[in-house]
C-alpha cells in the first residue's frame, strides 16, 4: 500500500509540472525575478545619481552660506587667521564649550574698552597696535562664534564633518583654523580644545584638496577617504576675501549613510514593485485557468471519455462547453464536430475511408479560413494573435531583431459614402497589395478593417526605412496618378518601431510605440492636408 501511495504521488506531482498553468506559473516567477532584479540594479543606480547630485547641491549651499558669513567680517577674519596661524596654542577654549560664545565677546569687549575707551578697532586703532591680552580675548571669542556656527552647520545641512583650513607655508602641511570636530588637550590640567592644529596632509590621499588649494577653483571632483569617523567623500570650495585667497572649506559626507538611504529607498520601491508584480500575475494565472486552462482540461476530459465510449452525446457536452470566441472554443467545436463525423463513419463502416480522408481536408480548410481574411485572403488578426504569441516566446528567449509596422488607410469612410462599400473594399485591397509588395520578406496581417500589420523580420527589418518610403512612394505615384479610379488612389499612414532591449519587455510595448508613430502619421498628414 505504502509502494502505490508513493506512485500516486508521483504521477500527481509529475502532472502538475507538466501542466500548462504550472509551466505559466514558472515563466511568470522567472519573468518576475528577473524584472525585480533589473529594476532594483536600475533604481539603485538612478537613486545613486540622484543622492550623489543632492548631496553636491547640499554642500555646495553649506560652502555658500560660510562663505557669505565670513566675508561679512572680512577684516576682522582675516585678523583672526593670521592670529591662530601665530598664537594658535595660547587660544584656550574649553573642550566642553557648549556654543555659547557670548560671555568670550563679552570680556573681549570689556577688555578693549577698559584699554582703549572711546577707540573703534579699525577706525581709531589697527588690530597689531591691541595688546597682546585684547588680541587673545578677540581670538578667543571669535574662534568660539565660528566653531558654534561651523558645528551648528554641520548639524542643520546633515553633513559629517565640516572644518577650514589654510596652508602653513610647508609642503602638504595645513592649518586646520576651525575644526567641527574637537580634539582634546591638557593645559595646566584643564580640558581645553586643539585649535589650529598643523596636519601633514599627503598629496597621494587629498590630491583634490591641494589641486584646489593650488588653482583656488572649485572642482567636479571629491577625494574619498577612510579614517577614523567612516568611509566619507570629502568636497572642496576656496574662500576669497577681497580677491586673496584665504583658505578651504572642507565638507565630509558618511558614505555609509549615503549608500544606506539608497538602499532603503530601492527596497521600498522593489518591494512595492515585487507586490503589484505579484498581484498581476496571479490574477492572470486566475484568469487564464479560468478562461482558459479550465476549457482545455475539460475538453481533454472529454476527449478521452470518448475515446473509451465513443458515445456521440460527449460531442454535445463539448459543443456546449464551448461558449465563446477564442481559439480553445473554436478547437473544442472542430472536436466535437470530428466526434460526430466520426460517428457517421462508424455507422457507414462501407464509406468510412473515404468519408474521413474528405473530414480532414475538411477540418484543414476551416483551420486555415479560420486564420485566413475572407476580403483580402492574408492572414486575419486571429493568425496575427498566434504569431506574436509565438514571437513573445521568443523575446523571451533572447529575440531582438524584428519590429512592428502598422499600416492604417485613409479616408475610407469618406470613400464608402462617396463611392459605396465595394469602392472601399477595393481601396482595402489595393493597400494590402501595396504592402504584400514592399515588404516580401515578412509576414502581413489584416487586424482591423482598415488596419493592416506587418511583424518585420530579416531583410524587412534591416532595411525597413528603406522599405517606408518605397511605400510612402508609390502612394504619392498613385495619388498623383489621375488615371486611376478615385478608390484606386489610396492614402495611408505608416507608424513603425523596432525592438529595444533597453526599453521594451513584451512585443505589447513595441506595438503600443508603432500604432503610436502610425496615428502621429496619419495627424500630420491630416494636417498637412488642412493646410493645403
Amino acid at each position: 500500500m505504502r509502494d502505490n501511495s508513493a506512485t500516486n504521488q508521483k504521477s500527481l506531482t509529475g502532472k502538475k509540472s507538466e501542466s500548462l498553468l504550472f509551466k505559466f506559473g514558472v515563466a511568470f516567477a522567472v519573468f518576475t525575478v528577473v524584472t525585480l532584479v533589473l529594476g532594483g540594479i536600475a533604481t539603485y543606480r538612478l537613486q545613486e545619481r540622484i543622492y550623489e547630485q543632492r548631496i553636491e547641491d547640499n554642500v555646495k549651499s553649506l560652502s555658500e552660506y560660510l562663505q557669505a558669513l565670513i566675508k561679512a567680517d572680512r577684516e576682522d577674519f582675516i585678523q583672526y587667521q593670521e592670529y591662530m596661524k601665530e598664537h594658535g596654542d595660547e587660544v584656550l577654549i574649553p573642550f566642553d564649550f557648549d556654543g555659547n560664545y557670548l560671555p568670550a565677546l563679552d570680556r573681549y569687549q570689556k577688555l578693549f574698552a577698559e584699554q582703549y575707551p572711546g577707540k573703534v578697532l579699525g577706525y581709531d586703532i589697527s588690530f597689531d597696535e591691541l595688546s597682546d591680552e585684547v588680541k587673545n580675548a578677540f581670538a578667543v571669542y571669535t574662534h568660539e562664534y565660528w566653531l558654534y556656527v561651523f558645528e551648528s552647520a554641520t548639524k542643520v545641512f546633515e553633513v559629517d564633518y565640516t572644518y577650514y583650513v589654510t596652508s602653513t607655508g610647508e609642503p602638504y602641511h595645513m592649518y586646520y583654523v576651525i575644526d567641527a570636530v574637537r580634539e582634546e588637550k591638557i593645559v595646566d590640567g584643564k580640558s581645553c580644545i586643539n585649535v589650529c592644529m598643523d596636519i601633514y596632509e599627503a598629496a597621494d590621499r587629498f590630491p583634490v584638496m591641494w589641486k584646489v588649494w593650488e588653482t583656488g577653483e572649485i572642482l567636479p571632483e571629491h577625494d574619498e577617504l577612510s579614517n577614523e569617523y567612516g568611509h566619507v567623500y570629502t568636497y572642496y570650495y576656496p574662500l576669497y576675501i577681497n580677491g586673496e585667497k584665504m583658505g578651504i572649506i572642507a565638507i565630509d559626507v558618511p558614505i555609509s549613510s549615503i549608500n544606506a538611504t539608497i538602499l532603503r529607498n530601492t527596497l521600498i520601491l522593489i518591494t512595492t514593485m515585487g507586490f503589484i508584480l505579484i498581484v498581476g500575475v496571479i490574477l492572470t494565472l486566475a484568469f487564464m485557468e479560468r478562461n482558459y486552462i479550465a476549457k482545455l482540461e475539460a475538453l481533454v476530459t472529454n476527449i478521452k471519455k470518448y475515446t473509451k465510449t465513443k458515445d456521440p452525446k460527449i460531442a454535445h457536452v463539448i459543443e456546449y462547453d464551448a461558449r465563446g470566441g477564442d481559439e480553445i472554443s473554436a478547437l473544442a467545436n472542430h472536436t466535437a464536430e470530428m466526434m460526430l463525423e466520426m460517428d457517421k463513419f462508424m455507422k457507414h463502416l462501407s464509406t468510412a475511408t473515404n468519408e474521413l480522408t474528405e473530414t480532414r481536408k475538411q477540418a484543414s480548410e476551416l483551420q486555415a479560413l479560420a486564420n485566413r481574411d475572407a476580403l483580402t485572403g492574408i492572414r486575419n488578426r486571429s493568425a496575427y494573435e498566434d504569431e506574436i504569441r509565438k514571437l513573445e516566446w521568443d523575446v523571451a528567449g533572447g529575440e531582438d531583431k524584428f519590429g512592428l509596422a502598422m499600416v492604417d488607410l485613409n479616408n475610407l469612410k469618406a470613400i464608402n459614402e462617396e463611392h459605396g462599400h465595394d469602392s472601399g473594399n477595393t481601396a482595402i485591397k489595393e493597400l494590402c497589395m501595396l504592402v504584400c509588395n514592399v515588404f516580401k520578406h515578412s509576414p502581413v496581417f489584416r487586424i482591423g478593417g482598415d488596419v493592416f500589420a506587418v511583424i518585420l523580420k530579416n531583410s524587412d527589418y534591416e532595411n525597413v526605412e528603406k522599405l517606408v518610403e518605397e511605400l510612402y512612394a508609390e502612394i504619392d505615384r498613385r495619388l498623383a496618378d489621375d488615371s486611376l479610379e478615385p478608390w484606386q488612389r489610396i492614402s495611408a499612414a505608416i507608424g513603425v518601431a523596432l525592438f529595444d532591449p533597453e526599453k521594451d519587455f513584451t512585443v505589447s510595448d513595441v506595438f503600443k510605440r508603432a500604432d503610436t508613430n502610425m496615428y502621429k502619421r496619419k495627424e500630420e498628414m491630416k494636417a498637412r492636408e488642412s493646410n493645403s
